[in-house]
């Protein structure tokens, strides 16, 4: 076994060598790695390394302070977790280099950030205070959550580094709103401000459902997931603040609510266009395709009794300008259908898929067909555009909500 030694060695000499060894011949855990520049790169030339060392002292400084909501909450190497270890290291130095919180590289010089102090030392003292001020706030709004760490989607990876840019995104609206200058305040004002706009954000982790966190905040991985996640969470202070949010946040939101609509507006077309063509395949084979004395075909006439639904649909016909036309059916209005598969001899046909309850209707009724009517109203949304009809949320959630319940349903009972 040949050794090789070094006697004498400066200490600081002796660590960086001993990273790059193993960085470049054994590999070893990152966050050991990115932990040790704390102990060797402070004050470095290199004014990114300087950075990341600093960032790499704050996150130690935060682990190893038993008054820190994420004390003991990283993983380290060697060391077999528990459940609540699910942080690592680098990934909350990245996330703090990325904020731009503990300063920025300009021309190749730092800028001190909003959590900066005079010396390092005194900006780890200061981004400690700050941070677990603000994660304080985050964790007593839902301790069980907190301590669940990655099963609960808030103690984790990528919701510590959203938060880290939400507090940035925070920052930059309070200067702009408010001409406040942060590395003037002290401690106490910066964690009682960002505290008044995460607001929203607290009262959600505090209340939402456990299926509400999960659609949220879940499935976030990479710095696409950071990004995803720290959008949701400007989408929720957007409620309290409207004016919330970067121009890029904001074209993300406009970019999504188009893609929303067009999807929308294709869903209800589809819709009525499925809805239609089973209630008329339903009552053929109900009623058969057969010609009355009448001279009307049966699913026609017996079908559909009502008098005024026919006459609509029959006008409709002779006066499409077209000059394309349809079978009468295919006139037929869709809050129409509603009249239709409440008819007595064609209820037991049509319940199976079209009797669904609205959230709020009361219980016991023989008929829940009354979202027809709410899907008709939607219909005029696509077919009638303007700047004062438009979707809201709730309209995006009913049309969730009729997907899912209606293709079901539909596909349970194929005609």
């Amino acid at each position: 076994l040949f050794v090789l030694g070094f006697e004498k060695m400066e200490t600081r000499k002796e660590a960086d060598l001993f990273i790059t060894i193993n960085h470049k011949q054994k590999s070893v855990p990152k966050s050991l790695l990115v932990s040790l520049l704390a102990d060797i790169r402070m004050g470095a030339d290199d004014p990114k390394i300087a950075l990341t060392a600093l960032a790499s002292a704050v996150v130690r400084s935060l682990y190893s302070d038993n008054t820190s909501p994420l004390f003991r909450r990283y993983t380290l190497p060697g060391v077999p977790p528990s459940h609540s270890q699910n942080l690592t290291i680098s990934e909350t130095v990245n996330g703090l280099n990325r904020s731009i919180l503990l300063g920025k590289i300009i021309h190749g010089s730092i800028v001190p950030g909003p959590l900066s102090g005079a010396t390092d030392e005194k900006t780890i003292v200061r981004a400690r205070i700050i941070l677990n001020g603000y994660f304080e706030a985050i964790m007593e709004a839902n301790p069980e959550r907190w301590e669940l760490g990655k099963s609960a989607y808030i103690c984790v990876n990528p919701g510590i580094r959203a938060h880290l840019s939400l507090i940035t995104e925070i920052i930059k609206y309070l200067e702009h709103r408010k001409s406040i200058d942060f590395q003037l305040l002290k401690e106490q004002e910066i964690i009682k401000l960002l505290i008044e706009i995460a607001e929203p954000i607290i009262n959600y982790v505090r209340t939402a459902s456990d299926s509400e966190i999960s659609e949220s905040f879940s499935r976030k991985f990479g710095e696409g997931g950071v990004k995803e996640y720290l959008y949701k969470m400007c989408e929720i202070v957007k409620v309290g603040f409207n004016d919330f949010g970067s121009d890029e946040f904001k074209n993300y939101i406009e970019k999504r609510d188009d893609e929303r609509v067009s999807e929308a507006d294709q869903f209800i077309i589809n819709l009525t266009n499925d809805v239609t063509n089973y209630v008329i395949e339903v009552l053929k084979m109900v009623h058969g395709t057969h010609r009355m004395p009448s001279g009307e075909l049966a699913y026609w006439e017996i079908g559909i009794e009502n008098k005024s639904v026919k006459e609509k649909a029959y006008k409709k016909q002779q006066d499409d300008p077209t000059h394309k036309r349809l079978p009468k059916e295919a006139y037929i209005d869709i809050v129409d259908i509603q009249t239709i598969i409440q008819q007595k001899n064609n209820w037991i046909h049509f319940e199976p898929v079209f009797n669904i309850p609205l959230e709020d209707e009361k219980k016991g009724k023989k008929y829940y067909t009354s979202w027809i009517e709410v899907f008709n109203k939607l219909r005029r949304i696509p077919a009638h555009k303007s700047a004062l009809r438009v979707y809201d949320d709730d309209d995006f959630g009913f049309l969730d909500y009729l997907r899912s319940e209606f293709y079901s349903r539909l596909e349970r009972n194929k005609v």
